[in-house]
């Protein structure tokens, strides 16, 4: 989306600052008359007073370019427009006049005219690099990163401690999908002035995206030791800690940010995701729950407030929310048989056996090949129901399973990956979360040969098989 920046801003107040001097006998008086009261924020007065003279000379482009810059403090752009038009009929070398409708062009969102402006200016002066570097800010404010960059670069090879080039090269870099140039750029740019939080921002999520994540941890604490107190730069910190696992390390991090005032979603979840990757759903349920309540169409969220509310012995929020997960959006195959296996579990932990089993069988459907579901629903009958009989078809399945198998399946499935929230997005483009493995059923040996051996004991009940 176009808009207008900060630098944007600098044309309007260059149209104040302009020193106009007379030129062709005109009234130095009446000049530095509409420019007193313009200074003194008489913006109407003003316009009125130029009026006045150009009555007497309507050529009078110091005078119109006057009025036009007081027009322009009132955000009468249009206005503003008509004026300067004037002046580059009257004069079509007048420098002035092409850069402020420039300038004007930006403000009305006319951006392709804006540029043409900017270009006249520049050919009637080449060597200015402050026309060229407006151009190259117009450029990107159209998203025309090719151009802005080819403008940029001659005047970075001149000046290479130039801040605000090299942020801006790293910017269009960054916007043409070029990560390890702009991590370069940008890089340059904190070298520069390593108190830049938006930069330092910038470097860091490009480091996630292009899966340098420690390098990213290593830039965010650097700045850390600058301003400890900056929330954002302390939530990615925390995020990088939890991306390379360490989730004491991202609780510590989430915390600091939590006593600075932070109460964002992402730090919410992400710190309930510090937690529940620690085991410790009771801590972990209620930042999920406010990062739900702030976004009540999140699945994810939704998710792992359920799981950790039933693992946490709120079983019936756990089944409300999980089963309120499936409401909200019909999820990829693999994390919706996840979802079904947690809802399983959950309501085995709520005496409903009979239910969780239609549950795994639906949550096999979902991901039919994945045959540890096979197992679930075996080890369902097995010892939540106590029908063995049923049991036994189900592990007889799941071993023949591995009939063209060579490889030892796992004790978990392989985790399924659940679509990146919008939050995500701005945060770089991440990968969700891996939802929970499920059941939690663990042994001594692999899923295989338990199958195995309680078939050998279902099948002959008379003989003793050691497990």
């Amino acid at each position: 989306m176009k808009s207008i920046s900060s630098i944007g801003s600098l044309f309007i107040l260059g149209l104040l600052l302009f020193v106009i001097k007379p030129v062709n006998g005109q009234s130095a008086d009446d000049l530095t008359r509409v420019k007193q009261l313009m200074e003194n924020f008489r913006y109407d007065d003003a316009t009125r007073a130029a009026d006045r003279c150009l009555q007497a000379d309507s050529s009078n482009t110091a005078m119109l370019l006057l009025k036009s810059a007081s027009l322009a403090a009132v955000n009468k752009y249009r206005e503003a427009r008509s004026v300067l038009v004037r002046v580059v009929k009257i004069d079509s070398a007048n420098i002035r006049g092409w850069f402020n409708l420039a300038g004007i062009y930006r403000q009305l969102g006319n951006f392709t005219m804006a540029i043409y402006a900017c270009n006249r200016a520049i050919s009637l002066d080449p060597a200015n690099r402050y026309f060229a570097q407006q151009l190259a800010s117009l450029y990107s404010a159209n998203e025309e990163f090719e151009n802005a960059k080819n403008v940029l670069l001659p005047l970075y090879r001149s000046d290479t401690l130039d801040f605000y080039l090299v942020k801006q090269l790293g910017n269009c870099y960054a916007e043409l999908k070029r990560p390890d140039t702009a991590i370069f750029y940008y890089s340059h740019a904190l070298a520069l002035y390593p108190s830049d939080a938006v930069i330092t921002g910038k470097l860091i999520n490009l480091y996630i995206k292009t899966k340098m994540v420690q390098k990213g941890l290593v830039v965010a604490d650097q700045y850390l030791l600058l301003d400890s107190a900056n929330t954002g730069i302390l939530q990615l910190s925390g995020f990088c800690r939890y991306l390379l696992k360490d989730y004491g390390g991202a609780e510590q991090r989430f915390q600091q940010s939590a006593a600075l005032g932070d109460d964002s979603r992402f730090s919410h979840k992400y710190l309930g995701l510090s937690y529940y990757k620690q085991e410790r759903y009771e801590e972990a349920e209620p930042h999920f729950r406010q990062a739900f309540r702030m976004d009540t169409t999140d699945s994810e969220i939704c998710f792992y407030y359920g799981v950790s509310a039933y693992r946490s012995m709120l079983i019936d929020t756990g089944l409300f929310y999980l089963n309120r997960t499936l409401r909200l959006l019909m999820p990829p195959g693999k994390f919706l048989s996840a979802l079904y296996t947690e809802l399983a579990g959950a309501w085995n932990a709520n005496h409903h056996s009979d239910t969780a089993l239609i549950i795994l069988k639906r949550a096999r459907e979902q991901d039919p090949g994945n045959d540890l579901f096979l197992f679930r629903i075996a080890y369902q009958y097995d010892y939540f129901l106590n029908q063995p009989k049923e049991a036994l078809a189900w592990y007889q399945e799941y071993l023949h399973s591995f009939k063209d198998a060579p490889d030892e399946k796992l004790n978990q499935p392989p985790p399924a990956r659940i679509a990146s929230s919008p939050a995500e997005r701005e945060n770089g483009g991440n990968p969700a979360e891996e939802p929970a493995a499920g059941l939690n059923i663990s042994h001594p040996f692999s899923n295989r040969d338990f199958a195995a051996r309680r078939i050998e004991e279902l099948q002959h009940p008379q003989k003793i098989i050691v497990r």
